[in-house]
């Protein structure tokens, strides 16, 4: 997995100047830009690995005697820092780039302050000992409720960066491009029934990912979701209604070794529509395996909801002695 996202830093760091940096102070280097007073944060050179241990950013520089506010971190500002163990960011920082701490696989922990209003694509690519991740409460671009573990654009209620202990809420209605790829570590999955959508390259490359189960909501996957986690076993997608997928969602994954559990009403349907017809096993869900399917009739809807008022109003459910 590593190599993969390595090779590509190598690519773009290739065409880079020996130098990429105007100054380097308290051993983290910025480039600087005088017309607005701002700094950015950035790496060394070529050689990718440009910090180690812990690093606090703060939030203003002064050098030749001109202050600074820290406002970004450039893309790939820390990719690869394999010795970083702990991050903080000021909250004058709004915009952290793509990759900017891809490949940090000794840190542990994040927190977002307030002041982020841009967070770019695969921040936390390939960091598996990250189990920690914190939007502060402040923040009105990002939120990480109910102690997910995981960075949510408010707005949208899409997750855009999760981790191994991330949970995902039942609030969230889609998964981010890239939301979990190359996520080493990460083993079981569940989408809540409130996701209608995973997004293009959301789970690419987790390798140790044996367990996936897709909510009852889920209407549509985007390109590689699922490519090359190798170790996807168990799958079940409890939509009655097949969702329609991208190109490739499962490539490389080993299918026909592999079980996929759907609901009885749709079994049919999912044998007879790829890339679902490929599992080498296709069965029904057992009988009230659906979250919300009170009733065992394979649907999520009304009636589930009649159905347990009789509980509660009888004692009993209606096909109960």
């Amino acid at each position: 997995m590593r190599k993969n996202l390595l090779l590509f830093v190598f690519t773009i760091l290739s065409t880079l100047t020996a130098s990429a940096y105007d100054a380097q102070i308290n051993s983290i280097y910025y480039n600087l830009d005088t017309s607005t007073k701002t700094a950015t944060v950035t790496y060394k050179d070529n050689n990718y690995n440009s910090y180690t241990g812990s690093v606090s950013i703060p939030k203003t520089v002064t050098y030749e005697d001109v202050t600074y506010s820290v406002a970004s971190i450039v893309d790939l500002a820390f990719v690869a820092c394999e010795g970083l163990t702990s991050i903080t960011i000021p909250n004058s920082v709004t915009s952290i780039g793509d990759w900017a701490f891809a490949a940090c696989e000794g840190l542990t922990s994040i927190t977002i302050p307030n002041s982020v209003t841009f967070i770019g694509f695969g921040v936390f690519q390939e960091c598996p000992s990250l189990i920690s991740v914190i939007v502060n409460a402040g923040n009105t671009r990002y939120d990480s409720r109910d102690n997910c573990n995981a960075i949510i654009e408010t707005a949208t209620n899409s997750l855009i960066n999760g981790c191994v202990n991330t949970v995902i809420p039942n609030s969230v209605t889609s998964i981010g491009e890239g939301a979990f790829s190359w996520c080493s570590g990460l083993t079981s999955v569940t989408i809540p029934n409130s996701v209608t959508s995973i997004n293009n390259v959301a789970f690419q490359g987790c390798s140790d990912l044996a367990s996936v189960t897709i909510g009852s909501g889920v209407t549509s996957i985007g390109d590689f979701a699922f490519s090359n986690c190798s170790g996807l076993t168990s799958v079940a997608c409890e939509a009655t209604e097949v969702p329609s997928t991208g190109g490739a969602v499962f490539n490389n994954v080993p299918q026909s070794s592999a079980t996929l559990y759907v609901p009885a009403s749709a079994l049919e349907d999912y044998k007879t529509t790829a890339p679902w017809s490929g599992f080498g096993t296709i069965v029904a869900l057992p009988d009230g395996d659906i979250r919300g399917d009170v009733n065992g009739d394979g649907k999520v809807d009304m009636d589930d909801v009649k159905y347990l008022v009789q509980k509660i109003l009888n004692g009993k459910f209606p096909d109960e002695e």
